[in-house]
């Protein structure tokens, strides 16, 4: 028979939210291993003692903003409006059905209140507590950068000195025939936004060239725990805060770094020195093979490095000895008696010198450090680290991007978009400690029935009964 259901509205309904939240929902997960109480100790500076109206609870506040980011929430507005009407939110924020939700205008203005600091020390403690269960070694980092588009348009630059005339302003623009107005050229150096002057011109490759800011994310090879998340404009080379970031970390955590794996973007020869310096073992390839690349080229050709006597050997049996060095490289030059009497000159590969007829070889002064790097880069370890590198970090940024609102900053400045990736790193440092716990906590049921099994035990149930976990039996008779 067809059911029919008859809706009768209730004056008054009493329901017990905790019984209505699944025990494994990703809320109650999280509020199982992380207390926010400490938010309270942590923002007691930025208010007033003995005068003033009570403010929003800290805690309050930051479980709100979680919801955010867990859920990839990405405007105040919205987040307040589903909270206030869906129960697990309200659950996790300790708020009952007739308590009102904080307005919009109050989280943004709590967010300026406490500054970058505070979301930084948010996220020092949740890696704390992630390091404290076993989850950061600090042995191994991997780090990666990635590209999120600014909340500006590539239209409200503008010329960084306005003093300078229209022509000189225009002195960029390239003329197209077919076009009837001019085309203008902007760079970094010569325009900024005015509306985010923090953001910069920046592009991946197969992307267009818009306003961007750069993460740089680094986190620990094992567990994938983030341990650090800094931004920075889009225009920041990987290279130039690599070293800065690694000993921020070490000094942070005081943690033993043994290897470091990442992309050639990192691989200048700076950074790999200082790094196997310190004993640190790098798996980062070379960010350019061009000019380890040179004296393989140069060998192809006949001219053979005798690197006992630290000269060059050509086809004809000449020698090619060092003359002089400059700030890149070793200058090799034959004489030029010897070049004009060769039987071979005509064919050489080697072109002469504009001022007599020797012929010069340049040799990096870190071609030894080239060819060990890259035969390094062949071995199978390496490779490996690289796949490593490629699934964990690159599925962390995805992971950002994708389910936390880390694709578009959602603020303008530095300042706060930096906030913004504390909060997703902290989002998803909570998820990995999640599900530790759930998983351990799964195992030790299953071990527990095995074990009652030995007894003979009839209608075994486990159920739910508020924020505990209930398990009722009958002896078999």
């Amino acid at each position: 028979m067809q059911g029919y259901n008859t809706y009768q509205p209730r004056l008054f309904s009493y329901v017990d939210i905790e019984t209505l939240i699944p025990p494994n929902h990703i809320l109650r997960k999280i509020d199982r291993v992380f207390d926010l109480s400490f938010v309270r100790r942590l923002t007691e500076p930025y208010y007033c003692s003995n005068n003033g109206r009570p403010s929003i609870d800290p805690e309050l506040f930051f479980r709100m903003v979680l919801i955010g980011y867990i859920f990839g929430i990405g405007h105040d507005r919205r987040l307040c409006d589903e909270i206030t009407y869906n129960l697990a939110y309200r659950w996790y924020c300790r708020l009952n059905l007739e308590d009102s939700v904080p307005d919009h205008s109050t989280l943004s203005k709590i967010r300026d209140r406490y500054g970058e600091e505070v979301f930084e020390s948010v996220f020092s403690m949740v890696v704390e507590i992630c390091r404290k269960h076993g989850l950061v070694k600090g042995e191994r980092i991997i780090t990666d950068s990635t590209l999120i588009e600014a909340d500006a348009s590539v239209d409200s630059m503008v010329p960084r000195d306005p003093d300078l005339t229209d022509e000189e302003n225009t002195s960029g623009y390239r003329e197209d025939i077919t076009a009837p107005l001019p085309s203008k050229k902007i760079s970094n150096k010569t325009h900024v936004s005015s509306t985010d002057p923090d953001s910069s011109l920046a592009q991946k490759a197969g992307t267009p060239r818009t306003l961007k800011y750069k993460v740089h994310t680094s986190l620990d090879a094992d567990s994938r725990v983030i341990i650090d998340n800094k931004v920075t404009t889009g225009g920041c080379h990987d290279s130039t805060i690599y070293l800065g970031r690694l000993e921020h970390i070490k000094k942070k955590y005081a943690i033993p770094l043994k290897e470091a794996v990442g992309d050639r973007g990192y691989g200048t020869t700076e950074n790999l020195k200082v790094l196997n310096g310190k004993g640190i073992k790098t798996y980062i390839p070379l960010f350019s093979t061009r000019s380890g690349q040179n004296d393989a080229k140069v060998a192809e050709l006949g001219f053979i490095y005798d690197k006992g006597h630290d000269r060059y050997e050509c086809p004809a049996g000449k020698y090619l000895e060092p003359c002089h060095i400059n700030e890149r490289a070793i200058i090799y030059r034959a004489k030029s008696q010897a070049c004009k009497a060769c039987h071979l000159k005509v064919m050489c590969p080697i072109k002469n010198r504009k001022r007599g007829m020797a012929r010069c070889i340049f040799r990096s002064l870190n071609q030894d450090f080239y060819e060990e790097q890259m035969q390094r880069m062949k071995e199978p370890a390496f490779q490996d680290a690289l796949r490593e590198r490629m699934w964990k970090i690159e599925g962390i940024n995805a992971e950002a991007k994708n389910l936390h609102g880390l694709k578009r900053a959602r603020y303008r400045s530095l300042v706060k978009v930096q906030i913004q990736a504390y909060m997703v790193a902290v989002t998803q440092n909570l998820k990995r400690l999640a599900n530790l716990f759930f998983g351990t906590f799964l195992l030790n049921i299953g071990r527990i029935l095995n074990i009652l099994a030995k007894f003979k035990l009839q209608d075994v149930f486990l159920y739910n009964s508020g924020k505990n976990l209930k398990l009722t039996y009958k002896i078999a008779s």
